[in-house]
């Protein structure tokens, strides 16, 4: 049992990590688990043991970013100059209008294709989509979470964004 005057000296030496006075809940948690802030931060950083196709799945997500930010800027490159009066403006507003069968359209799309396979090719390995209950082993505990569970989320969802966007329309 520890004393009043114990237990502040400990909040204030032990808990209270960036010494303002009070104790948040991060720092309480960290005194409970007997964990360090240094810890955590290691810890909630990337994992430099990514499997290959998670990595290949991000580099192709990645070009589709790439592809989709040139095509965002040659866009407004031709919105901002559409304004202009006369032959300049009326030839921005026709190259704008030509923009979605344009090749940077097509980059776009090829790259979310591949980008598509290698996000479907890592959820099928590493899991993503399955329920807990089915992943259940013999002792009847379900599995503890990979490190990978959240990026093969957030790639599914990203790539569910893009496709929404800048994916190809039915005619």
């Amino acid at each position: 049992m520890m004393t009043s005057i114990t237990r502040k000296k400990e909040l204030r030496d032990k808990v209270d990590v960036n010494f303002d006075g009070r104790v948040s809940m991060l720092e309480y948690l960290l005194y409970q688990y007997n964990a360090s802030p240094k810890d955590l931060v290691d810890r909630s950083m990337g994992h430099l043991d990514i499997h290959e196709e998670i990595r290949k799945a991000m580099e192709a997500l990645a070009e589709v970013q790439a592809r989709v930010r040139a095509y965002e800027a040659e866009k407004q490159r031709l919105e901002d100059g559409s304004k202009l009066p006369g032959v300049k403006g009326l030839r921005h507003k026709n190259e704008l209008a030509q923009l979605n069968s344009s090749p940077l359209w097509e980059a776009i799309n090829v790259a979310l294709i591949k980008a598509e396979a290698a996000v479907r090719i890592a959820t099928r390995k590493f899991g993503g989509g399955v329920s807990a209950s089915s992943l259940m082993n013999a002792d009847g505990e379900a599995p503890k979470a990979t490190s990978t569970d959240g990026a093969i989320w957030w790639m599914n969802r990203e790539l569910q964004e893009q496709k929404a966007k800048y994916g190809r329309t039915k005619k």
